[in-house]
C-alpha cells in the first residue's frame, strides 16, 4: 500500500545572490507546475497524411499558494524586490528542485523568473498569495 503526504514534498528555490529557500510545508498551501506547450504537433494536408512533429519545449510555469503571513512568501517578496533592482542578468538565474518521495518523483526547474508579484487581497480571514514563476527548462524524473 501506497500513502500520499503533501508534507513530504519539498521544494528548493536557489539563486546565486539570495541564497536557498526551502519549502516544506510551512505556509505552503500547494504547489502546481504546469507545462507551457504541445511537446507533439499534428498537421493534416488535403489527402488525409499526417505529418508528426516532435517539439522539445520543456518550459513550465510553477504556482505556489503561500500564507500571507508565511515567513516563505515575506522571503519571496524580498526575492523579487531584489531582483527587480538588480542586473539583468541575474533576472532568470533562479532554479529549483521539487521532489517527492512518496511518488518517487523529482522536478528540475532550471532559467527560473517571476512572472509578477502576486495579487494581494485582504479580508477578515487570512489569505494566500500566488507566486508565478516562468521555467525555462523543467525536467521531470521519476526515480
Amino acid at each position: 500500500m501506497s500513502v500520499y503526504s503533501f508534507t513530504d514534498c519539498v521544494l528548493t528555490l536557489r539563486h546565486p545572490s539570495l541564497g536557498v529557500l526551502t519549502l516544506t510545508g510551512q505556509g505552503l498551501g500547494s504547489i502546481a507546475i504546469n507545462m507551457r506547450n504541445d511537446r507533439t504537433s499534428m498537421d493534416t494536408a488535403a489527402d488525409g497524411r499526417v505529418m508528426t512533429s516532435k517539439i522539445k519545449d520543456r518550459s513550465a510555469t510553477a504556482t505556489l499558494q503561500l500564507q500571507q503571513d508565511s515567513e516563505a512568501n515575506q522571503t519571496l517578496l524580498k526575492w523579487y524586490n531584489y531582483l527587480e533592482t538588480a542586473a539583468t542578468i541575474e533576472w532568470a538565474q533562479m532554479t529549483g528542485t521539487l521532489s517527492s518521495p512518496t511518488t518517487h518523483e523529482q522536478i528540475v526547474m532550471k532559467e527560473m523568473a517571476f512572472q509578477k508579484l502576486p495579487d494581494r487581497n485582504y479580508a477578515a480571514q487570512g489569505q494566500h498569495n500566488s507566486y508565478s514563476l516562468m521555467i525555462a527548462d523543467c525536467q521531470q524524473n521519476v526515480a
